[in-house]
């Protein structure tokens, strides 16, 4: 093994391996889900502040009550999602409500049973912004299997789009990572790194797409 390409799935479990790793002198390039304490390389998108706009973007459609689908606590992309979320709010002058703030995971049936949930504590909303695209899946599901229309009732954001959100009805905005420049980039700095084991490490920030769909329109 001459070095490693990895996306953090959690910010503290084999944190010391990792470190280990690199100081046997095995290169490690962190890329998408990072870590900052970590002496490492990092590619990755600015989740702060497409999130900043995402909401921005919602509030200027006349939402005001939008829920956070937030991902896991133990990724940091989460944490820079939220402070996004929550600074776009204060922008505009709307209270932040921690029943607002809803820990879902990542998956289809984390938004569904996270957005049930809100409907039946009768939690009034009209926007989601899901921290991934599955999520959003799950909550969208979820709304139109109740009648709650979309985006009428409810508009609905997500980071992370991938195809999937242009194949459903309605359409899904989202943050669209540039997914094969962010493999071809990190690919590159391993590929250096190797090639010169004092480099210094690099932080590469890349530009992510916001594209607007029928969801938020």
């Amino acid at each position: 093994m001459d070095g490693i390409l990895l996306s953090i799935c959690h910010d503290q479990v084999n944190l010391n391996e990792y470190r280990r790793i690199i100081r046997k002198g095995i290169p490690i390039v962190l890329f998408d889900r990072t870590i900052a304490e970590m002496d490492a390389s990092q590619i990755k998108i600015d989740d702060y502040i497409k999130s900043f706009f995402m909401v921005e973007h919602l509030i200027r459609k006349g939402k005001t009550k939008i829920i956070h689908l937030t991902g896991p606590s133990y990724i940091q992309n989460t944490f820079e999602r939220i402070k996004g979320y929550k600074d776009a709010l204060s922008k505009f002058n709307i209270p932040f409500k921690e029943e607002y703030l809803v820990e879902a995971g990542v998956d289809f049936n984390s938004g569904e049973n996270a957005v049930r949930m809100l409907v039946e504590k009768n939690i009034p909303f009209d926007a989601i912004f899901c921290f991934t695209e599955m999520s959003a899946l799950g909550a969208k599901n979820y709304l139109q299997a109740t009648g709650i229309k979309i985006p009428q009732d409810v508009s609905i954001a997500c980071m992370s789009g991938t195809e999937l959100s242009k194949l459903v009805y309605p359409t899904i905005t989202a943050v669209e990572q540039p997914v094969e420049l962010m493999a071809e980039t990190a690919s590159k700095i391993i590929i250096e790194k190797l090639e010169n084991p004092a480099m210094t490490n690099k932080t590469i920030v890349l530009d992510a797409e916001t594209v607007y769909r029928e969801s938020t329109l």
